[in-house]
């Protein structure tokens, strides 16, 4: 009997503490999470931002095959007391990625590559897995992060320019590429700039694989990677605003501050490797971009791909069918939104040093989504608010 009441204190003991727990739990989520639902969509996205902390955004919403509405919010520079307007540009991480695949593709249709060719033979070095010399690493596995190339995180971060005072990386693409995946190179591993898998056989995402993307295109297509998008992407789509390297902003104070998730502002920044996460565009100009991917190619003022190439784009390859060949099937589940739209979504999210990106689309609904924030998140009780932010834009735009 003693021990039986001796038992029953503990569990009477540690029901009154999960009681406190549940009890501070709904104190704190008081305090750090909206639960107001206006209807007002512009009001609904205010409440939650409040709450969240953010330092500023831009969302624009695309519905029944048309820019329905962007929504501001906040500060683009809360120093200067300067807002987010139509006009801010904000740099969106690794949603770049998408644009990097679409030039690759084109260059696919044009016949000037195979998707399943040895890059190799469009290099000026030699790039090899060094215990898998012999299997070559193709176009596909880099577009669909099962190259075997690896981020060596301790290099990668330490070449972001925030730590030198911001801008563009001093570093080329082929400079940095050549140091980091040839054999003797500056900041070549073969244990940390590859993974121990054969390439082609496992998904490992890839900001390195992206970044030689980018200088393959420089290679086959004879022109610097920002000028080849300028005139293959952004010049056909009338995206008049959106560069990838800070020196060609005619306006770098539209460049949204970055913010640190304590709202600390960080000085605008790149990296070497920036076609895998440094465009910088606003929410109406990318939604450009959206528009015609979700229409066969077609864009204001001519084509960036065929039906087919983006029916090929869109093909689940990789990440037990959740990778396609530059987009992800997998975008509202990471957010625990699984089962929240009406059918297949597509997208990309982003996430860096300042700055947070989350966009998705529905190919049959062509409704979806674009969400940039000048701040990265942490994760606490504060994150919930953009949780059901999201939410919210899914059902809004009848995805």
């Amino acid at each position: 009997m003693k021990e039986k009441r001796k038992k029953g204190r503990v569990w009477k003991i540690i029901g009154l503490l999960l009681g406190a727990a549940a009890l501070t739990l709904g104190v704190l989520m008081y305090v750090h999470v909206d639960f107001t639902n206006p209807r007002d969509l512009d009001r609904f996205v205010e409440a939650k931002m409040n709450k969240s902390g953010i330092t500023g955004a831009s969302i624009a919403l695309i519905e029944d095959n048309k820019l329905a509405r962007i929504i501001h919010y906040g500060m683009a520079d809360a120093e200067k007391d300067k807002p987010v307007t139509d006009e801010t540009m904000f740099q969106i991480a690794s949603v770049s990625k998408t644009v990097t695949a679409t030039a690759v593709m084109q260059l696919a249709e044009k016949g000037s590559i195979g998707l399943d060719d040895d890059i190799n033979e469009y290099l000026p070095f030699r790039v090899a897995h060094p215990k898998f010399t012999d299997t070559p690493i193709t176009f596909r596995m880099l577009l669909t992060h099962t190259s075997s190339i690896d981020n060596n995180w301790d290099v990668y971060d330490s070449l972001y320019t925030l730590h030198d005072g911001g801008g563009d990386s001093p570093l080329s693409l082929e400079t940095f590429l050549s140091g980091f995946l040839v054999s003797g190179g500056k900041w070549y591993d073969e244990e940390k700039n590859f993974t121990n898998k054969q390439p082609g056989t496992t998904f490992a995402y890839s900001n390195i694989g992206y970044g030689l993307l980018g200088y393959l295109v420089e290679e086959i297509s004879g022109m610097p990677f920002p000028a080849y998008t300028q005139q293959h992407i952004f010049d056909p789509l009338g995206m008049t605003s959106t560069k990838w390297l800070h020196a060609d902003l005619t306006d770098p104070t539209r460049l949204a501050i970055p913010y640190e998730a304590k709202n600390k502002p960080i000085t605008p920044y790149s990296f070497p490797t920036y076609p895998d996460g440094a465009l910088k565009t606003t929410a109406a100009d990318f939604a450009k971009f959206y528009l015609a991917i979700m229409n066969g190619g077609r864009g204001e003022h001519g084509s960036i791909l065929t039906a087919s190439s983006i029916a090929e784009m869109f093909k689940p390859q990789a990440d037990e069918g959740n990778q396609a060949l530059g987009w992800s099937y997998d975008v509202l589940n990471s957010l625990y939104l699984d089962g929240v739209a009406k059918g297949t979504t597509l997208g990309h999210s982003g996430s860096d040093p300042g700055v947070t990106t989350i966009t998705a689309f529905n190919p049959d609904t062509k409704s979806g989504f674009i969400a940039f924030f000048n701040q990265e998140l942490d994760l606490n009780l504060r994150a919930l608010n953009l949780h059901a932010l999201m939410k919210r834009l899914v059902a809004e735009t009848g995805m």
